[in-house]
């Protein structure tokens, strides 16, 4: 897969971009309904019963992971073959088998059709072609991944490619307690992502949270120390500021930073990100992982309308044992919630800015060079180079 040359070249995108109906409609075409997306993790599934529900909107898709009773995860459109209606209700739960709930036609975990009430007055159909019509997915280090495109293109170790050994030593499976966010924001999911792909803007937008961490009078701007990129993704490896304490006068945030260091020396330090884990590490389309407070955080941007999207977030901790431990994690959450709010509050009103039409473009200068290869590899997609996606080894 090659990125387009002029973006790459000069940071140049189209401002419309981030607002056109048109691109909107060809980018779930070609991205959402072509590309594997990242769903959930594996152990949020341990039992033969337990599945999840995911929605993947662009699409008009609901997806239904389960675990089945050969502890194989299968996924399938969360529609009954008889009238279209979603067989598995909420976001997640346990089943023996799943049955429609407006005629009871009953679905057993493997997707195949068990029981068709009244049998007898569907006399033409043959169960065996009725089941819940499946989806392709793949596991890869505990994240389970889904393809809507009946025939993907490519595998997903081989979509994931040289980026691969970056998401593997992504360890959430010992951070066993999780919190979780989601908001809906008026802004193109491009826009959402954008400032977890660059630091320009925290010295700016995040004066009240994370500049202080990030920001050093050797690296003003934030700028990563180090990029690197395989085929759609990409990473960045951040300086930080490593003489960074909270202010004497923050003691709240003192508190639970001293908590927080008190509960890894208690776990001994069991799978948290190390020096040389990526501060951004960014799976194409939509997945950004970084080393959190505590733990990991991974957030994604779910497009919604050409200008809106829903962002979900997930934030992992070790478990906490103690009030102290458990206060300290509600706090980690909830500065993560305050810096997302600031780039949320950007977001909105730079997409006014762009949808106006007072510009035909904007800039990625090249301390923003994660953006502007997505932006590349969207436009190379865009142009018909979805079947050469192929991650470099």
């Amino acid at each position: 897969m090659q990125p387009d040359a002029a973006i790459l070249r000069d940071g140049r995108v189209a401002a419309d971009s981030f607002w056109s109906k048109a691109q909107h409609e060809a980018e779930r075409d070609a991205i959402y309904r072509r590309c594997w997306l990242y769903m959930v993790q594996a152990e949020d599934m341990p039992e033969p019963g337990d599945y999840v529900v995911r929605d993947v909107e662009i699409c008009g898709a609901s997806v239904l992971i389960v675990r089945g009773k050969d502890d194989v995860l299968r996924a399938f459109h969360n529609v009954c073959r008889h009238r279209g209606m979603p067989v598995a209700d909420g976001p997640c739960g346990k089943a023996e088998a799943f049955r429609c709930p407006y005629h009871s036609w009953i679905f057993h975990l493997d997707g195949s059709l068990k029981a068709i009430p009244n049998q007898r007055r569907f006399p033409v159909l043959d169960a065996e072609d009725l089941g819940l019509v499946p989806i392709a997915t793949d596991v890869f280090a505990g994240f389970v991944f889904i393809n809507l495109d009946p025939q993907p293109a490519l595998s997903l170790q081989a979509f994931l490619g040289g980026i691969a050994p970056l998401l593997e030593a992504t360890t959430l499976a010992p951070f066993t307690h999780r919190d979780s966010l989601s908001y809906d924001v008026g802004a193109n999911w491009k826009a959402g992502l954008d400032p977890q792909y660059e630091g320009y803007h925290v010295g700016t937008v995040h004066a009240l949270t994370i500049r202080e961490i990030s920001v050093t009078p050797a690296n003003p701007f934030s700028e990563f120390r180090k990029m690197a990129f395989a085929g759609p993704h990409a990473a960045g490896w951040s300086q930080g500021n490593p003489s960074w304490r909270p202010r004497a006068d923050r003691i709240v945030q003192s508190f639970a930073v001293q908590t927080m260091g008190a509960l890894a020396g208690r776990v001994a330090g069991e799978g948290y990100p190390s020096a040389e884990t990526p501060a951004s590490l960014a799976i194409f389309p939509n997945l950004m992982i970084h080393p959190g407070a505590g733990g990991w955080f991974t957030q994604q941007h779910w497009p919604l309308t050409a200008q809106s999207h829903r962002w979900t977030a997930h934030y992992y901790y070790h478990a906490p044992v103690t009030a102290s431990e458990r206060f300290a994690i509600a706090q980690a959450t909830a500065f993560g919630r305050d810096s997302g709010m600031e780039d949320f509050i950007v977001m909105a009103r730079q997409q006014k800015g762009l949808a106006s039409g007072a510009t035909d473009s904007f800039y990625y200068g090249e301390a923003e060079m994660l953006p502007r290869h997505r932006a590349a590899v969207i436009r190379s997609v865009l142009h018909g180079s979805q079947a050469d996606m192929r991650s470099a080894a």
